[in-house]
């Protein structure tokens, strides 16, 4: 059964985003189990959430993944594609971590893509396979830019901080959002004080106005991997249509234009 984190109660704070000046954010959450039941729920929560216009969508289904070898975190880092690299949505980076625990593989510094479920991280895209991994690193790092103005960021996070009290937060430019710090308050699904291995999370952000650039950072205590998957930009705003006719009128311009200093060198 779903889990309202935040008990619908947005996070709002004042950051400096590096666009056409400052904006607001504000930052909800939900939680979900990994059963079949709650995982389309939780597809048809974010239906209603993103409800406007998209600007990108990034699935991560057109990269290499990273293979397993023989079942265990240990892959082959010479095979599929590893951060950084740039995707849909903008520049994906990671924040390298000190502890390579159990579920990271070769070059341990990276983040990475996989298309197998394992250690409680999964695909969340329909047929689809791939997702991105942080490899047990200190954070995963998103900059979004060259699309568009956009005030809507919506994603899937699995197996977020499930060995114990560590901290994960979610930073929006500089301000922090301490997902961690509700957890003592919130009823999560396995009624823990921390959430189950593989439970689903909806990451919803919003901006009070339009911008045109983010950094956004999923930062969590060294040493504890999670996945994310199906990251979507949104702009509340309609791009505004090209009229069909607008390409011929400009060409009809350019020819008037042409024909005059024809005219004029005669």
């Amino acid at each position: 059964m779903k889990s309202e984190i935040m008990s619908g109660i947005a996070l709002t704070a004042a950051l400096c985003i590096v666009a056409s000046g400052a904006s607001a954010a504000s930052l909800t959450w939900s939680s979900y189990t990994n059963s079949g039941s709650d995982i389309a729920a939780a597809k048809a929560d974010r239906a209603v959430i993103d409800d406007d216009n998209e600007v990108a969508l990034e699935d991560f289904e057109n990269f290499t993944p990273v293979p397993f070898t023989n079942g265990s975190g240990s892959g082959d880092g010479s095979v599929g594609d590893f951060t950084p690299f740039t995707a849909t949505v903008g520049e994906f980076t990671t924040t390298a971590g000190d502890t390579c625990g159990g579920s990271c593989n070769q070059p341990e510094d990276e983040s990475l893509i996989r298309d197998s479920s394992k250690f409680g991280r999964y695909n969340t895209t329909l047929d689809g396979s791939n997702w991105l991994d942080s490899n047990d690193n200190a954070a995963i790092n998103l900059d979004i830019s060259g699309l568009g103005m956009f005030d809507s960021i919506s994603l899937f996070l699995m197996d977020v901080d499930d060995v114990g009290s560590n901290v994960f937060s979610i930073f929006v430019g500089h301000e922090e959002f301490n997902i961690s710090s509700e957890y003592s308050s919130a009823t999560l699904p396995g009624n823990q004080s921390d959430p189950d291995n593989a439970d689903l999370f909806l990451i919803s952000i919003t901006f009070d106005s339009l911008v045109d650039s983010a950094l956004i950072s999923f930062a969590i205590d060294d040493g504890d991997g999670f996945g994310m998957d199906d990251v979507r930009i949104g702009s509340s705003v309609a791009p505004v249509p090209v009229p069909a006719t607008l390409p011929l009128l400009l060409a009809g311009i350019g020819g008037l234009g042409w024909a005059a200093r024809r005219r004029k060198q005669a």
